[in-house]
């Protein structure tokens, strides 16, 4: 599928990509790394256990699964159709850049920033009523959607539309599967079990 991408998508990415320095390599290659966030998708599962019954919890993480399941699924369909080649794979960009890491697979969207955004957005709108600073955990896919740009495996574009697609598919979700869940863990909770 051909499309017409903006003209500052590489004048961005390139920007961002040269401010680049060996040290700061170290803590972006931190940041971009999946497994570096473990303690706070942990932390994530700690704040719903503490704030939420039994029921309520087991509703939520099944909404989690299914959204991030759903999101994973739907970034990599829109890649093989839009098949948008990564900066690094570029050869008319590919001399202009600081080449850190590789990536493989196509660029458009980000995988990083849906679904780390799909999975924030909808640990705030399960928590914002019970802690009030949980909208602070939006920091998360912001570094994690960067990290893509500096190491430019994505262009600005990727990146902004991963974030807005992670957002809009956590919102659906949310609406219509966890308040269902958790409509239905109450209706359990508030029956007594009959034998």
């Amino acid at each position: 599928m051909t499309a017409l991408w903006p003209d500052f998508d590489n004048g961005l990415l390139k920007f961002i990509n040269h401010l680049g320095t060996f040290q700061w390599d170290i803590f972006w290659g931190y940041t971009t790394n999946i497994v570096a966030w473990i303690p706070l998708y942990l932390f994530f599962i700690y704040l719903v256990v503490k704030n939420f019954s039994r029921q309520k919890t087991l509703a939520i993480i099944t909404t989690l699964l299914f959204t991030l399941v759903f999101t994973l699924l739907f970034t990599e369909m829109i890649k093989e159709l839009v098949q948008r080649s990564r900066p690094l794979n570029d050869p008319g960009l590919q001399e202009e850049l600081r080449v850190v890491i590789r990536a493989y697979g196509y660029s458009f969207f980000s995988g990083h920033a849906s679904n780390s955004m799909a999975v924030t957005t909808l640990f705030v709108l399960f928590l914002r009523k019970k802690q009030k600073w949980v909208y602070i955990l939006y920091l998360w896919p912001l570094f994690f959607g960067a990290s893509r740009l500096y190491f430019a495996v994505h262009y600005p574009t990727d990146v902004f539309v991963g974030w807005l697609a992670g957002f809009l598919i956590a919102l659906v979700f949310y609406r219509y599967l966890g308040h269902t869940l958790l409509d239905y863990a109450a209706y359990r909770e508030a029956v007594p079990d009959r034998k």
